[in-house]
């Protein structure tokens, strides 16, 4: 019966202190600067921070969190600040320890200015939140033509202005970073994939460039004017093919030639044969196979003459044409009864 009624008033105590620190959190949204604060304020934080110190020391981790807010509330002392970032630290709460690391550094640097004793705050606060770096993740957002009221968002965090002049303390994994304006409306966005240890760059425009247009709408006058497109000459006849045809059809009229002498002298001497056998034209019947020997000799004599002639006069012309393909010429073979040659000029 003693246990139950104890553990009730524990329970009523409990919330009590919660609804305490609750209360104080609304109607003081932030405290006054240590050097404006009246003795009563001072009273009031240091109470709070006393509260706080100790919870620190039996690890009570959301109770130290809360008194110490609690100060900070009533008086926004960095000294008081730093001993809350290492309660955070301490318990594993890394990323809000960054924060506050941060908000200390900036506040000490600030009263370093007429109170000496806070530049060894500052010190502090600054080595300490360096030996957190390689246990978390960190964006570096760089800006362009934004207004000068847009805000950063990383991670779904606002990020004050004082924050987003360094690296910003974000989740790791897949990281949404978005530029907007006063009125919230999203200027730009980035998503970049965050590595503990590491900082990720990201460059926010507000006014990217112009992407290009599409193919199929740039204007017709962009397009180059078809009939000022010269066609590329057609390539030179190849002078090495034609003078090899120049060495054939000349190696046939060389041959044709050796034929007629070969058979002219045959048939010169058939001729000469019949007119032993033959007098006043009169042949005996024995003679008639060499008669027409003699014809058919004759024959191939004549037609071997004119092949050899055209095989020489069409060889030479294609020799002639191999040496100067470039040169306009009108040079031609001529063929005619009983003459054969070239007409023209080069």
């Amino acid at each position: 019966m003693r246990s139950s009624a104890r553990s009730v008033r524990r329970l009523t105590a409990g919330v009590a202190l919660s609804a305490l620190l609750l209360a104080s959190s609304t109607t003081l949204a932030a405290g006054v600067a240590p050097g404006a604060a009246s003795q009563g304020q001072k009273a009031e934080a240091m109470a709070h921070f006393t509260a706080g110190k100790q919870a620190i020391d039996q690890k009570h981790w959301e109770k130290a969190e809360l008194e110490l807010r609690a100060s900070l509330e009533v008086v926004d002392s960095p000294n008081a600040r730093l001993v809350l970032a290492r309660a955070l630290r301490d318990s594993g709460n890394n990323a809000d320890a960054w924060t506050e690391y941060s908000r200390t550094m900036a506040d000490a640097t600030a009263l370093a200015a007429t109170e000496d004793r806070y530049a060894k705050t500052a010190e502090a606060a600054g080595t300490e939140r360096a030996e957190l770096e390689p246990k978390l993740a960190f964006v570096v957002v760089t800006v362009a033509h934004a207004p000068a009221d847009a805000t950063v968002k990383a991670g779904g965090r606002v990020v004050p202005p004082e924050e987003a002049k360094g690296p910003i303390e974000v989740p790791a994994g897949a990281v949404d970073v978005v530029l907007t304006d006063a009125s919230g409306k999203e200027l730009a966005r980035q998503t970049v994939s965050a590595t503990v240890g590491q900082k990720a760059t990201v460059v926010l425009d507000a006014q990217p460039e112009p992407k290009p247009k599409p193919v199929a709408e740039i204007a017709d006058t962009d397009k180059p004017d078809e009939a000022h497109v010269a066609e590329a000459p057609p390539p030179p006849p190849d002078g090495s093919k034609m003078r090899l045809y120049s060495y054939v059809v000349g190696g046939i009229g060389v041959a044709g030639l050796a034929l007629f002498t070969v058979y002219g002298l045959i048939d010169n001497a058939t001729y000469s044969d019949l007119q032993s056998a033959c007098p006043h034209n009169a042949c005996p019947p024995g003679k008639q196979s060499e008669i027409s020997a003699g014809h058919t000799q004759q024959t191939v004599a004549n037609v071997s003459l004119v092949v050899g002639g055209v095989g020489l006069a069409a060889g030479a012309t294609l020799f002639v044409l191999s040496l100067s393909p470039k040169s306009p010429n009108s040079t031609g073979l001529l063929v005619g009864p009983g003459y054969v040659g070239l007409r023209g000029s080069l």
